[in-house]
């Protein structure tokens, strides 16, 4: 048959040639070897980019622009041997490696000055329903995954957001509407396929490198290995009601205080998960719950009939459809929180753990303290725990969170450093005003920066057996970033004259 070289396979020659070419150039003199490069990327089934690519500001970029690094090079990996060579060449050069999958980190760990190890186009979902198991890569996103399952019958719990990837938001524990139902997503995990900083590739569950498996449900990404692929154990759901309620400012705290007593950790079925958020809609905040039953629309208004029966209640949403259609309907409807943001805008978030009952006033503290934003984009939500969350035995992974009521979040955004000086203000208030009320430990998939004491916020009792893991998986410290795991004998403060890293 005739021989013909791929598009793909061309565009790569033309970017080794390219690269020889500087290696040749008497005033080309870069960290990494030129000529090593170019045997990269002809190695490579992905490809690289560096400074000097066209496509390197985009490349380079995560998805809060508030973070801003300028790798040497970064590497868009298409499969398992892409991830190896990246780790030979990360060695041989002592180049800082981040390993990212969507570039969703809160606080930018996801890219730093050295090698980007990019996950993203390694993605898809391999179905075994005989073994009721589902096979995923790390790169997929929610859009992808959820699509892939979608009017199958079978169900692993994501979060809200599609362009997120599995790759280092399981590794972070994951939270998502039906997470009271059947777990934080890291709870269903059978098995995970890890490259570990020394070339090897490992598998790790219950029988193998039980160790390592404890480690990576809930002890972040970029911390161990580069995850390579994750089997999790799939569940039945046929069909879900997304809702939505809405109440007046007077009742506000009313509701907040019914839904700590009676749809937290006691009261409310697990099938019924939601969000309570606090936004602005047309310059004026808005109250409103938005989730789904893991049921019919019938036995869903009987869960939250207590919430319809509050004063001012209006149903916003009553709509009934598979998981990932009503994920997909839930992001608009209503209406978008924050409402029309504006493109490229920067974002910095906090959150707390409230592990104890807050009284009325308490609630209508915070309530207060959310009409006072600076601008209309500021949003707090409560991501409620209970059900299979608190269930799952709190020393079975590195995920901690589990005797807590709810997530306190908050969102501000911003566009220029005044504007962040104006909004991080604002939102530290609102984090000094609820500090008493919190545990003092914080949702490790939402990594703050400005974290003092992350280590025991994150991980609390479990960070000294993460450090053991750490020892025993990269003994050498070779993936670490600013909040990064130690080893042992190594305090556990903030790498001096680093910027990033991690999944």
């Amino acid at each position: 048959m005739a021989h013909r070289k791929s598009p793909a396979r061309l565009a790569k020659d033309t970017r080794v040639a390219q690269f020889r070419a500087m290696a040749a150039s008497p005033t080309a003199t870069p960290s990494i070897a030129w000529q090593a490069l170019a045997q990269l990327e002809a190695t490579l089934v992905g490809r690289v980019v560096l400074p000097s690519s066209p496509d390197y500001d985009d490349a380079r970029q995560e998805s809060n622009p508030a973070f801003q690094a300028f790798p040497q090079l970064i590497v868009y990996c298409a499969c398992e041997s892409d991830v190896l060579e990246c780790l030979t060449l990360a060695r041989r050069h002592s180049l800082w490696v981040a390993v990212r999958c969507g570039g969703h980190s809160t606080a930018g760990y996801s890219v730093n000055n050295g090698m980007v190890i990019d996950l993203s186009e390694i993605r898809g979902v391999v179905l075994d329903p005989p073994n009721q198991r589902v096979h995923v890569l790390p790169g997929t996103d929610f859009d992808h995954f959820n699509g892939a399952m979608n009017r199958t019958g079978w169900h692993v719990p994501t979060g809200a957001c599609g362009s997120v990837c599995v790759g280092g938001f399981v590794q972070g524990g994951g939270y998502g509407y039906t997470s009271r139902a059947f777990g934080i997503q890291s709870d269903l995990v059978l098995s995970l396929r890890v490259a570990l900083a020394d070339g090897t590739t490992v598998t790790a569950s219950a029988t193998e490198n039980p160790r390592l498996f404890w480690a990576m449900r809930g002890g972040t990404g970029g911390n161990f290995g580069v995850l390579l692929q994750v089997t999790y154990r799939m569940v039945r759901l046929e069909q879900v009601w997304a809702w939505a309620v809405s109440w007046d400012a007077a009742h506000a705290a009313q509701v907040f205080t019914l839904l700590q007593a009676r749809f937290m950790q006691t009261g409310a079925p697990d099938a019924l998960g939601y969000m309570m958020n606090l936004g602005y809609q047309n310059q004026q905040p808005v109250y409103m719950a938005q989730g789904m039953f893991c049921g019919t629309q019938e036995a869903g208004m009987q869960a939250i009939a207590p919430l319809l029966a509050v004063p001012s209640a209006q149903l916003l949403v009553s709509k009934t459809g598979t998981y990932p259609d009503m994920n997909v309907w839930l992001e608009d409807h209503p209406y978008s929180l924050p409402e029309a943001l504006p493109d490229g805008i920067c974002e910095t978030k906090a959150c707390g753990y409230i592990a104890g009952p807050l009284t009325p006033a308490q609630w209508q503290a915070i309530i207060d303290y959310f009409a006072t934003s600076p601008n209309p984009w500021s949003l707090a939500y409560l991501e409620p725990y209970g059900g299979a969350i608190n269930r799952y035995p709190v020393e079975d992974s590195a995920f901690i969170h589990r005797h807590v009521d709810a997530n306190l979040v908050a969102d501000v955004f911003w566009r220029t450093p005044e504007e962040r000086t104006k909004m991080e203000a604002w939102l530290d208030g609102l984090m000094r005003m609820v500090a008493p009320w919190l545990n003092g430990h914080v949702y490790q998939n939402y990594p703050d920066s400005r974290l003092e004491h992350f280590a025991h916020a994150y991980w609390g009792p479990a960070y000294p057996t993460l450090q053991k893991a750490k020892a025993s998986y990269d003994p050498g410290n070779f993936f670490r970033f600013a909040q990064s795991i130690s080893l042992p004998a190594v305090d556990a403060k903030e790498p001096q004259s680093q910027s990033g890293g991690g999944a």
